[in-house]
């Protein structure tokens, strides 16, 4: 039998590398490409077919949201296994939106990665037990699906700007133009109610964003 190919996508060449050898246990795995660069990704799956991608939602130049529609939009079957250090409660709700078939927290073992690609690969899901839960009971409880009311896009550059990015430089990395990123601007500080750089970071650092 073929081995599943499988991508790593993560800034940090140590996690790339440690995620590596993990999935190394696993003789029908076959990790074909570890980088953080998207266009190197893209470029590879428009002649390959890739049975998994591992990707971290807080890439450099890109958010992870952006690049899963690229990647279904190329193979609608490969399969995209979420990774974040960031708040859990909310990037695995949101990943389950998007259309992800599994997310897990850095702050976890790394067992649980390993764990989880056997699960995709089976074709099954991976998603935290209290993320499905906080969704099915979504209905009965209100406020529920709304607890953040920013976009995926807005999230990411909410980002940026709590680090300290222009919107210069957010429109460089995001291949955007100034115009778009302070309209995005706009709308996070209305959706908010912030009206500072200070009080954005405040908001951010108290639902793990940063």
């Amino acid at each position: 039998m073929k081995p599943a190919s499988v991508i790593i996508m993560d800034e940090h060449p140590i996690v790339r590398m440690s995620i590596e050898v993990l999935l190394q246990k696993n003789k029908n795995i076959d990790v074909v490409m570890k980088t953080d660069d998207s266009r190197e990704v893209i470029n590879y799956m428009r002649t390959h077919s890739v049975d998994l991608v591992i990707l971290d939602i807080e890439l450099p130049s890109i958010d992870g949201f952006t690049l899963l529609k690229r990647i279904k939009s190329i193979q609608a079957d490969t399969r995209i296994l979420f990774l974040s250090s960031k708040s859990e409660r909310f990037y695995a709700g949101r990943a389950i939106q998007a259309g992800a078939n599994g997310f897990v927290s850095k702050r976890k073992e790394q067992e649980d990665i390993y764990h989880a690609v056997e699960m995709l690969l089976s074709g099954y899901s991976f998603f935290p037990s209290e993320t499905l839960e906080l969704i099915s009971n979504a209905g009965s409880r209100k406020g529920a699906t709304n607890d953040m009311p920013l976009s995926n896009r807005e999230i990411t550059v909410l980002r940026y700007l709590a680090n300290g990015l222009s919107n210069k430089e957010i429109a460089e990395q995001l291949l955007l133009s100034n115009k778009t990123i302070s309209a995005h601007k706009s709308n996070i500080f209305s959706k908010l109610h912030v009206t500072s750089i200070v009080e954005l970071i405040d908001y951010a650092r108290v639902k793990e964003l940063l």
